[in-house]
């Protein structure tokens, strides 16, 4: 009885502390911020007086708190894009706040002591992210929990795959390939750029495999794309640079079939003609196509063709059911081809070393500053932006999802010549 009165005292006042701070606990961070803002040189000195960044407006959500501040002249956003893990070791201090929803998640009917210990642990351990934006107002948003490290693959449907999960809907965002065609993937290596296109492709394959075609070029060796060399879907696959341009040639030459067919029919794009097909041209590690590399002149004139291919691509695909998807891991200067990075409305950016490197792919810096987790990335459409863990997806689910497709190409051409021949014995008759 005496231990269930002073357990109910006890938790009455943690409880009461608890409401107490919770209510104060946006101000805290806002002024936190404020302050972090103050001591790391953000504020602008102007004769006399001292210009800071204003707080303007705050919301809290389920993920946590997001602040809208004024900034001052003289500043801007990329200042405080320089300063975000200062922001971030500023508010992961030692000492947390046990809030109201933490305590409604004990179990009252067992060992009470045990689950205020694992509690308190997990406070402690916890800790907050922030992404920055900007739209006219500075945007700070802070995260109650981190965005997970490891999302497990779920195909999407129809022309969506899944992208990854984010830290705010903490669900899948799915990039739709019949909204924005074309796709730019740029990242270090062993981050998850190759992880994402087998993602990519074995969604596509579980959704659409009646109707989707794959040109594949692998210039890693075959490494990545080689399980996909014998399945249905794949109409021409290359691992060095002069099949790279065989089979960019049989994409170009495909498009332009679709295209005199379009003009017959009248119709402006492949949706409006009713045509089912996408053909996707997937080229890991374009950076080998860099004709400003070549050691010989044919090797240079070699990997221009291949470049002015992936440029027509780029520019006439889209209505004609092309899309095209290019990555690699040396964003420096003009190594995706600029037709492309402009034609490339959605884009997804992995850790890089550099801000430079960052600004090749995106545009913008910040792909720099990710952390060294594997398979987080930055989303870019036209309109968006946004921090999210792309899914991983194992050996095994590869092979499972491709496995009812594979088809013995050699048997077929075997086939195919045997109707050849027997038509050359046939006689035809027709009704006069």
């Amino acid at each position: 009885m005496l231990f269930e009165i002073l357990t109910t005292g006890l938790m009455g006042g943690i409880a009461l502390k608890a409401f107490s701070k919770s209510r104060g606990l946006s101000s805290n961070d806002s002024g936190k911020i404020q302050r972090i803002m103050s001591l790391s040189g953000l504020n602008v000195k102007d004769g006399k007086d001292t210009l800071t960044t204003q707080l303007v407006k705050k919301k809290q959500y389920k993920w946590g708190w997001e602040y809208k501040y004024r900034i001052p002249l003289g500043r801007s956003f990329s200042d405080y894009e320089a300063k975000l893990k200062v922001f971030e070791d500023g508010l992961n201090i030692r000492k947390k706040n046990i809030s109201l929803s933490d305590l409604r998640q004990l179990d009252f009917n067992k060992e009470l002591l045990l689950q205020l210990q694992q509690l308190w642990k997990t406070k402690l351990t916890e800790q907050k992210e922030i992404e920055l934006s900007y739209d006219g107002l500075l945007i700070v948003r802070v995260y109650d929990k981190p965005l997970s490290r490891e999302v497990a693959f779920t195909p999407g449907e129809s022309w969506r795959v899944p992208v990854g999960v984010t830290r705010a809907m903490n669900e899948f965002k799915y990039h739709d390939f019949e909204m924005v065609p074309h796709v730019t993937l740029g990242g270090a290596t062993r981050y998850g750029k190759s992880n994402f296109i087998n993602s990519m492709i074995c969604s596509l394959i579980d959704s659409q495999s009646d109707h989707v075609h794959l040109y594949l070029i692998d210039l890693k060796g075959g490494v990545e794309l080689c399980d996909y060399e014998n399945i249905k879907q794949t109409i021409s696959i290359a691992y060095e640079p002069h099949e790279a341009l065989h089979t960019l040639q049989m994409a170009y030459d495909k498009m332009r079939d679709i295209q005199r067919e379009l003009k017959r029919l009248g119709k402006k794009n492949v949706q409006q003609a009713g045509i089912k097909e996408r053909y996707f041209v997937v080229i890991d590690e374009v950076g080998e196509l860099n004709a400003s590399e070549a050691v010989t002149r044919e090797e240079k004139l070699l990997k221009q063709e291949c470049q002015t291919i992936m440029s027509q691509i780029a520019r006439l695909g889209a209505g004609l059911g092309f899309r095209l998807v290019v990555a690699t891991q040396y964003p420096v200067g003009d190594v995706i081809p600029r037709q492309v990075k402009q034609n490339s409305d959605s884009k997804l950016c992995f850790r890089v070393q550099s801000a430079v490197a960052s600004r090749v792919v995106l545009d913008a810096e910040g792909a720099e500053s990710l952390p060294m987790i594997k398979g987080r990335a930055i989303y870019q459409t036209a309109d968006k932006r946004e921090i999210l863990q792309t899914p991983l997806i194992t050996p095994q689910i590869i092979h499972d999802t491709i496995q009812p497709h594979i088809i013995d190409r050699k048997g077929e051409r075997v086939a195919e010549t045997a109707i050849i021949e027997r038509r050359e014995h046939t006689v035809t008759f027709e009704e006069v």
